[in-house]
């Protein structure tokens, strides 16, 4: 109790001796005052605000961290730390965020954790439009997004289990967001929206459809109320609801809430591209007859997305032109999602034609788990078909297309027993010279950006198979 006290030398009619004692007494009474009132927004969680520097060159870095993360790779041996954590250090130098800021950066600097945020908002320079500033207008001061953003970096990291860290995080963004979901006021925000969606794609990892459903349908209620308020919300977080919900129903099945018509952030036409590129490739073009139309029609627009992947890019992002092939991969992705009815050998090529559309034209996409759990998909059904006496692609005269098909699924899928499937089926029944694949795969959906490395990689494993 002490220090609460400052003991100054008066006179005897009352007055401070002089102007320096005047001054340690004001600047006590200041200090004292500061602490008193930072305890109580520590207590009441208001002690962290989002400020704007008024240095340029400290301004130019903060943006520079949030809009243009340095990119990485797979195959870095040690790829650099991301620039949130810079961002993180930056924003919190006094450790106020609901969570610990070590932690958090810690967290950021793994590899395996760096994908996480995806699809809710992304660190890839290419996918700078999707930001965490331009999806939330915030920080990380709302305790029940941060809490959800270390629960989806935790649990990444992890290697997908859900552990004690995990469930400490999970407990600790639903009671925050229990707490706000009280009152519709609070609720209809982009960081209520983001926790639970992030909430969602960590149990759509773990395959729980029901509670996907849980979590996406109280999404689609705060949807709901924004309408209803008229409360305006950023096309980064109409996005974010838009792929999590398509992803979450391909990892675990859920019903989906949304579809590529839902946002007008999202709407896409034909007339973005050469009406030259809207054609069924060589390959698919002799079996049109065996295609369903809307399927045809989906096809034709993932043959397009392919031409515009062979163009010739410029070094540098633009931003503009990645919005429009988000949309062109969301309108693809949502209608192969809704066919139904098609023939096993259709189904094959729909799932083959799913994960095209993931890799052809980010980089970032076809790290995510998404392309490994579609190959897995494509192999048990491939596998099934080839069962089926009436199963038309394991017939001679398309051997052409199941080249394509076991090349495209197993060259995304992970090492162990999916693609050792994939070799197995290669070596019996697609064992030719490199130049006959490549030639073979061109005829279909086919970029040598996208394909070419993973699918020769593939392609040399088969060989050294068969020559056992």
């Amino acid at each position: 109790m002490a220090a609460d006290f400052q003991f100054i030398a008066i006179q005897s009619n009352g007055h401070v001796n002089d102007k320096a004692m005047r001054r340690q007494a004001r600047s006590h009474a200041i200090r004292k005052a500061l602490e008193r009132r930072r305890k109580e927004q520590q207590r009441s969680r208001t002690n962290f605000i989002v400020t704007t520097f008024q240095d340029p060159s400290l301004r130019f870095k903060l943006d520079q961290a949030v809009e243009a993360p340095k990119s990485f790779t797979r195959t870095s041996p040690s790829p650099p730390a991301p620039t949130y954590s810079a961002l993180c250090g930056a924003l919190d130098p006094f450790q106020t965020l609901a969570v610990n800021s070590a932690r958090l950066q810690a967290l950021l600097g793994d590899y395996r954790a760096r994908q996480a945020p995806e699809p809710v908002f992304s660190v890839a320079e290419e996918l700078a439009f999707q930001s965490f500033r331009l999806v939330f207008r915030t920080g990380f001061q709302d305790p029940a997004l941060i809490n959800s953003v270390m629960l989806a970096l935790a649990f990444a990291a992890a290697g997908g289990s859900l552990d004690r860290e995990c469930l400490q995080y999970q407990g600790q963004a639903i009671t925050y967001l229990r707490e706000r979901m009280n009152s519709e006021d609070e609720a209809a925000s982009e960081a209520t929206i983001g926790a639970i969606l992030l909430i969602a794609g960590v149990v759509a990892r773990l395959g729980l459809a029901s509670q996907v459903e849980l979590h996406m349908g109280a999404v689609q209620q705060l949807l709901q109320i924004c309408h209803r308020k008229n409360v305006h919300l950023t096309p980064g977080i109409e996005r974010a609801v838009f792929w999590q919900d398509l992803n979450s129903s391909l990892l675990a099945g859920s019903r989906r809430i949304v579809s590529h018509t839902t946002f007008s952030t999202l709407l896409w036409t034909r007339d973005d591209c050469p009406p030259g590129f809207y054609r069924l490739p060589p390959g698919f073009q002799c079996r049109s007859h065996m295609l369903d139309h809307e399927f045809s029609v989906v096809l034709e627009d993932l043959h397009a997305l392919q031409c515009i992947r062979n163009i010739p890019r410029p070094r540098q992002t633009d931003a503009t032109r990645m919005l429009h092939i988000n949309n062109h991969t969301a309108s693809i992705q949502s209608r192969l999602m809704a066919l139904s009815g098609l023939s096993r050998s259709q189904e094959c090529c729909r799932l083959a034609a799913c994960l095209c559309s993931m890799t052809l034209c980010c980089k970032i996409w076809s790290e995510l788990v998404l392309p490994s759990h579609i190959s897995s998909l494509l192999l048990c059904k491939l596998r099934e078909v080839r069962d089926d006496v009436d199963a038309t692609i394991w017939h001679v005269p398309n051997s052409d297309l199941l080249v394509w098909l076991l090349y495209i699924g197993g060259a995304f899928a992970p090492r162990g027993p999916i693609r050792s499937g994939y070799v197995e089926l290669l070596v019996s029944y697609a064992n030719g010279s490199w130049s006959e694949v490549h030639d073979c795969m061109r005829q279909f959906i086919w970029s040598d950006g996208a394909f070419l490395v993973p699918v020769r990689a593939l392609w040399r494993e088969v060989k050294q198979s068969y020559l056992r």
